[in-house]
């Protein structure tokens, strides 16, 4: 059983036992409690557990009894299996790989649900956990789509018939495009950032690679001139870009000081640090470049120079697009890397 506010009362969600003639019916039940008093609620709640867990246990006793006198064959309820939310990483991982966000949506939803079993958590109180938690509309259908996942993958595990996010409708998002930055304006970039902020940027310009892509890379993903990274957004699909490195980009990764597996390893790297995510921000702004009709600019937009710049130097789509690592469902086919077309960014201009 468990409680949680929706709107102004607290509801109560508990799991009763009914009799239907010798069988058991297994119903979850969703009850509003008609106070906003947490202290209120959890007497409410507890009388509530106590009503289900004796109605439970004469149903079963009342459902063996008239069996026996009507000579009808008991029929024994088998306990479902059951997958506590704290092990359900661990059980969820053995199908997929989930990725960092996933996982911290995940962790987040472990504290904070406040029962134990995945078949405890009710659509209601699914939706209620988004409300709490989701913010923004972009915010709430990414929350909701990473949990929903980890449901999905453990449908037959925990005996489920379907994950409670499932029915959730996404939410609107009224969504802003980038643009890429000119040439003039990467440069003006380069001019008023620091380190790591400038390798970074140079990274980005030549890979096409995102922000957190950037960031985590490691040595060991440069092999020669090229770097075959997975991609932390894509990382549950399996799929690896491989970018070949710009005589530029080379030069600039031969100056980046080594210290520990990370490319830019020698400074910090917290993006949950409200400084670094201002910081490029501060950047833009130094350097007078804003967003406009064109569309806003960010981190991302160096990422959309890249592409940019690829399609102007007439590199094949296909190309570009394995390099990037878009995914498209109904164009899988086209992700077995066409390396003699990916090489031809290498002749990118600067």
């Amino acid at each position: 059983m468990a409680i949680r506010k929706r709107g102004r009362f607290y509801h109560a969600y508990f799991v009763q036992w009914e009799r239907d003639g010798t069988d058991l019916r297994r119903r979850q039940i969703q009850r509003c409690l008609y106070t906003d008093d947490p202290d209120v609620a959890r007497l409410l709640e507890n009388k509530l557990m106590k009503e289900a867990r004796e109605t439970s246990t004469e149903a079963k006793a009342g459902a063996k009894i008239e069996a026996i006198m009507t000579g009808a064959t008991v029929h024994r309820v088998r306990p479902r299996r059951r997958v506590k939310i704290a092990d359900a990483v661990r059980r969820a991982e053995q199908y997929a790989v989930l990725g960092d966000t996933a996982l911290r949506h995940w962790r987040r939803f472990e504290r904070e649900i406040g029962v134990v079993y995945l078949d405890e958590v009710t659509p209601e109180a699914a939706l209620s956990y988004l409300e709490h938690v989701g913010g923004g509309g972009k915010n709430f259908n990414n929350i909701r789509s990473a949990l929903n996942g980890v449901f999905k993958l453990l449908l037959i595990d925990a005996g489920l018939p379907e994950s409670p996010f499932e029915r959730i409708h996404p939410r609107k998002v009224s969504s802003v495009s980038q643009r890429p930055f000119t040439r003039d304006e990467y440069r003006r970039i380069l001019d008023v950032a620091e380190e790591p902020w400038r390798s970074a940027v140079q990274i980005a310009w030549f890979t096409g690679l995102r922000e957190k892509d950037v960031f985590t890379l490691k040595w060991s993903e440069i092999t020669g001139d090229l770097i075959r990274k997975l991609p932390a957004k894509t990382a549950r699909f399996r799929r690896e870009v491989l970018i070949p490195i710009h005589p530029s980009l080379a030069a600039v990764l031969q100056n980046i000081p080594r210290k520990g597996e990370r490319v830019l390893g020698a400074w910090r790297y917290n993006p949950q640090y409200i400084g670094f995510r201002r910081a490029f921000g501060d950047i833009l702004t130094r350097a007078g470049i804003e967003g406009g009709d064109g569309g806003k600019v960010c981190f991302n937009s160096l990422r959309n120079s890249f592409i940019s710049r690829c399609d102007a130097a007439g590199i094949p789509r296909h190309a570009v697009r394995g390099i990037v690592g878009h995914v498209s469902d109904d164009m899988t086919d086209l992700y077995s890397h066409d390396e003699t077309s990916a090489r031809l960014i290498q002749t990118l201009p600067e």
